[in-house]
C-alpha cells in the first residue's frame, strides 16, 4: 500500500492536502434487459480541506464519458480516469484465490522436478551407451597385446566393464520409465489446481485508476459512489400453470435468469432488476414527406427510348426510387418496474447464469378448446385471462406449460401489458378429435366457348367428443377472399359462422360450439367462385 501511495505522489495531480487510496468492489448492480449499471460504494475518513481520493482497481474498460461519481460528506471537484502506465497495485486476491495459485505453483514445481529427474536418467543411459561403444571398439582394436596372459586379462576387463555399463544403462532406462509413469498423476494435479483457480474466477490483472479531487468542510467520513455501465443481461422465465381443480385459474410462476460479462466478479452485491430499456430508442423518428411529380407521357416515352440506347455499362444503372423513411418496430415496455432482491447475490463474470425466483401471479381464466380441422387432428386446450396486476409481463423466449401440475410442453410467452387480456395454449385435448373432408369440387363451363370460369367446393368439419366432459369449442376455418371486383366469391355455412375476419384477418371464420360428452358436431361450408371468361384463377 505504501509503494502505491508513493507512486501516486509522482503522478501529475493538483496540489492537495493528502492522498487517500481506497480499494473498492461492486456493491450494487441494476440490470436492465440489455446492460447493467454497476455501483461501487466506499467510505474514507478525511480531514478538513482539499484531498485526493484514489481508486486504483476499477475495470480497465470503463468509459470516462459514462462514468458517474457522487459524494456525501465532501464536495467533488475533478475526476481523472487513467487506464495506462499505472503505478504498482496491491494484490486483490482473496485467501481462496491465493491458495489456488499456490497450489498451481506447487504442482508446476513437482512436474519440473520430475522432468529434471528424467533428464538425469537419460544422461546416465547416454553415458553407459558411450562406455559400451568404447569397449566394443577396444575389443576390435588391431593393437591388442600378443601375450596370452595380457590378452586374457584385457578380455576379462572388457567383459566386466561391459557388464557394468550394461547394468547402468538398464538401470537408468528403468528409472526413467518409473519416473514417466508418475507424470500423469502430476499433470492431473496441475490440471486440477488450474481448474480450482478458474472456478474461483479471480479478478483480471489489468485495471484503471480513478482520482477524485474532493474538498471537505470538516473532518469526517466521505461516502463515494462510482457508477458505470457493464455488459449484463436478464430475462424473465415463466412456469405457466392451468389449475382446473376448484375453478379455472392461470398462474404465472416468475423467475429471472441473468448473466454478466463485465470483466469483474459481483460478490455479495445488492441486485435490482429493471424492466426499463434505456438502451432502446430515445428520440422520436423523423418523417420525410414524399415529393410527387407528374410527367408528360410523350416525354417519358422519349426518355425511356434514350436510356435504352445507352451503352451496356449505363443500362445496368438503376433509376432512383423514392422510398419512405423506415419506421421503428413497435415495442411495449410498459411502466418501469424494478425487482430488488432481498438478499445479496454473487455472480461470477462470464461463468455463471443465476436464476432468481420472483413471485407467482394468479388470474381467473376462461377455459375452452380451439379446433382447426383443416390442419389438426385434435383440438387444443386454451385459457384466456386478463393481466390484472399493475405491471407488464415481459416476453420470454421459453416458458414451461403445466396443467394440474403435469408438464405438457414448452412455448414462447408474449409480452402482456398491465390490464391486457392474453391467451395461452396448454396442449392437445385428445378426447376432441377433428376431421376435415372435401366432399365435392368441380369446375363448370359457361357459354358456347369452352372456358372454365367457375369453381364450387363443399367441405365438412367434424368435432367428435370422446370424453365425459362438455366442451366449449372455437372452430376456425379459412375461406378465400379477393380484392378484385370481377372475382366473385360466395360461401354459405351450416350452421352460420359466429364471427368473420377474426382478429382482423380477412377470410378467417369462427364458430362457437358446445360439444357435449360423447357427442359430435358437424359444420358444412359450401362455396362458389366465379371469374371473367378467359381468365385463370390463381
Amino acid at each position: 500500500m505504501r509503494l502505491l501511495s508513493l507512486a501516486l505522489l509522482m503522478m501529475p495531480l493538483p496540489a492537495l492536502g493528502e492522498t487517500y487510496t481506497a480499494l473498492s468492489a461492486p456493491t450494487a448492480v441494476t440490470i436492465y434487459p440489455g446492460f447493467a449499471m454497476v455501483t461501487r460504494e466506499l467510505r474514507v475518513e478525511v480531514g478538513t480541506g482539499a484531498h485526493e481520493i484514489v481508486l486504483p482497481d476499477l475495470p480497465r474498460w470503463i468509459d470516462a464519458d459514462s462514468l458517474r461519481v457522487s459524494l456525501q460528506g465532501a464536495d467533488l471537484g475533478t475526476t481523472v480516469l487513467r487506464t495506462d502506465a499505472l503505478p504498482p497495485q496491491p494484490t486483490r486476491d482473496s485467501a481462496a484465490v491465493a491458495e489456488a495459485k499456490a497450489r498451481i505453483d506447487t504442482a508446476e514445481r513437482a512436474l519440473q522436478t520430475l522432468d529434471d529427474a528424467v533428464e538425469d536418467a537419460i544422461l546416465a543411459v547416454a553415458a553407459a551407451q558411450a562406455r559400451l561403444a568404447f569397449l566394443q571398439g577396444l575389443a576390435q582394436s588391431e593393437t591388442l597385446p600378443s601375450d596370452v596372459q595380457s590378452l586374457a586379462n584385457m578380455a576379462e576387463m572388457i567383459e566386466a566393464q561391459t557388464l557394468a555399463a550394461r547394468q547402468v544403462q538398464l538401470g537408468a532406462e528403468r528409472a526413467a520409465r518409473d519416473l514417466r509413469d508418475g507424470r500423469d498423476t502430476l499433470e492431473q494435479d496441475l490440471a486440477d489446481a488450474r481448474a480450482a483457480l478458474a472456478a474461483l474466477t479471480p479478478p483480471p490483472d489489468t485495471a484503471a485508476l480513478l482520482s477524485l479531487s474532493v474538498t471537505a468542510a470538516q473532518a469526517g467520513t466521505v461516502v463515494a459512489r462510482v457508477s458505470y455501465p457493464a455488459q449484463a443481461y436478464w430475462q424473465p422465465t415463466y412456469d405457466v400453470i392451468l389449475d382446473r381443480d376448484g375453478g379455472d385459474r392461470v398462474s404465472l410462476r416468475r423467475a429471472a435468469l441473468m448473466t454478466q460479462n463485465s470483466g469483474e466478479n459481483w460478490q455479495d452485491v445488492r441486485l435490482t432488476l429493471s424492466t426499463l430499456s434505456p438502451s432502446g430508442q430515445v428520440l422520436p423518428s423523423e418523417l420525410y414527406p414524399p415529393l410527387l411529380r407528374f410527367e408528360d407521357r410523350q416525354e417519358q416515352a422519349d426518355l425511356q427510348r434514350s436510356m435504352s440506347s445507352l451503352s451496356a455499362d449505363a443500362v445496368g444503372v438503376p433509376e432512383p426510387v423514392l422510398q419512405a423513411a423506415p419506421r421503428p418496430q413497435a415495442n411495449f415496455d410498459g411502466p418501469g418496474v424494478t425487482y430488488t432482491l432481498p438478499a445479496p447475490l454473487s455472480v461470477a463474470q462470464g461463468a455463471e447464469a443465476a436464476r432468481v425466483e420472483l413471485d407467482t401471479l394468479a388470474f381467473d381464466a376462461r377455459v375452452y378448446a380451439r379446433a382447426v380441422p383443416a390442419r389438426d387432428a385434435t383440438a387444443y386446450l386454451m385459457a384466456q385471462a386478463t393481466n390484472s396486476s399493475a405491471e407488464p409481463l415481459l416476453a420470454a423466449p421459453r416458458a414451461q406449460i403445466f396443467v394440474d401440475g403435469a408438464l405438457v410442453g414448452r412455448a414462447p410467452f408474449s409480452a402482456v401489458a398491465a390490464g391486457e387480456a392474453f391467451t395461452q395454449s396448454f396442449g392437445p385435448v385428445e378426447e376432441l378429435q377433428l376431421k376435415y373432408t372435401v366432399q365435392d369440387r368441380s369446375e363448370g363451363d359457361r357459354g358456347l366457348i369452352n372456358r372454365s370460369n367457375a369453381q364450387t367446393q363443399s367441405t365438412m368439419m367434424t368435432v367428435q367428443n370422446f370424453g365425459d366432459e362438455n366442451w366449449d369449442v372455437e372452430v376456425l376455418d379459412a375461406v378465400p377472399y379477393t380484392e378484385q371486383d370481377d372475382l366473385v366469391i360466395q360461401w354459405e355455412a351450416r350452421p352460420p359462422a359466429d364471427a368473420t375476419n377474426v382478429e382482423g384477418r380477412r377470410g378467417l371464420v369462427q364458430w362457437d360450439l358446445t360439444v357435449g360428452a360423447l357427442a359430435t358436431q358437424t359444420i358444412t361450408v359450401d362455396r362458389i367462385v366465379r371469374w371473367p371468361d378467359g381468365k385463370i384463377l390463381r
